[in-house]
């Protein structure tokens, strides 16, 4: 996972998968088909990875503003703090494999339809506590998030500081105050 997440899918030969995960080239293709199959268990691995991450979003007891301070907080913590800046593998599935591979395309929708299903979810919660105008649209205000969580994302990848990152982070976080 961490080979294909650092050098993408085309930026690694299955001599190089050899190397990395030291299993013999046959014990590779016996266990994985080809190339193709296990990049798309490495995707679905960091997948679930971060599913139970957003997790904690979902159980964190705290007002709108600050749950989801906390979650960009977090994901911010985590993409500065890689020395080798991979970003995210998903969102680096999305634009290297997503557009010509309906596979790996309907991974990445699907994982990124559950985070905005996780954002919706905050988002009823706090319509439902008095936080959140009922007439602002939940759906409309989780795909913003998910677009400024994207964002946040490629940035990290092309090394913007954690300046820009939070500067981001509060000004979408600007819009549900």
């Amino acid at each position: 996972m961490n080979a294909f997440w650092e050098r993408g899918y085309e930026g690694l030969s299955v001599e190089d998968l050899v190397q990395c995960t030291g299993i013999g080239r046959g014990s590779l293709y016996d266990t994985f088909g080809d190339k193709h199959s296990l990049y798309l268990a490495a995707l679905d691995r960091y997948i679930l990875f971060n599913r139970a991450q957003r997790a904690t979003l979902l159980e964190y007891e705290g007002t709108l503003s600050e749950a989801l301070e906390h979650n960009f907080q977090v994901y911010i913590d985590l993409l500065l703090s890689d020395p080798a800046h991979r970003g995210c593998f998903l969102v680096n599935a999305s634009l290297e494999m997503a557009p010509h591979d309906s596979e790996v395309s309907q991974k990445v929708q699907a994982a990124f339809a559950d985070i905005e299903e996780v954002f919706y979810t905050i988002l009823i919660r706090a319509q439902a506590a008095g936080e959140l105008d009922w007439k602002r649209d939940p759906h409309q205000l989780a795909r913003f998030l998910l677009g400024t969580m994207i964002s946040i994302r490629v940035l990290a990848r092309s090394n913007a500081g954690r300046e820009t990152l939070e500067d981001i982070m509060h000004t979408a976080l600007s819009v549900f105050q």
